[in-house]
């Protein structure tokens, strides 16, 4: 089983949408897991287990990120960031990361 997240650059401005895209690299269906926002130092910034829904073998699935912390607050500084999704097969979850990318 194989997965990957992606943006589509690596620089963002402050507050501006972020477009993350999660792929089942892999053979068979995945649901759709939680996914969550990461600064440099690994701390969770924002953390999301949205409606579960299975994404197909070689599909992908956009979710938006708007910048929010967990506490509905915009991120209150530039940064360096990541994304980490786990997606769940037959009840394990597994882990995929996207590159860093820099909020300005």
């Amino acid at each position: 089983m194989s997965c990957s997240v992606y943006l589509d650059r690596r620089v963002f401005s402050r507050s501006e949408p972020i477009y993350i895209t999660l792929v089942n690299l892999g053979n068979i269906p995945v649901m759709i897991g939680s996914w969550q926002v990461i600064d440099v130092n690994g701390r969770v910034v924002y953390s999301i287990e949205p409606p579960q829904i299975v994404i197909s073998p070689s599909s992908s699935f956009v979710v938006v990120w708007f910048q929010f912390d967990n506490d509905g607050k915009p991120i209150d500084r530039g940064g360096r960031y990541r994304v980490v999704w786990r997606p769940v097969v037959n009840g394990s979850a597994l882990e995929c990361f996207s590159d860093f990318f820099d909020v300005l």
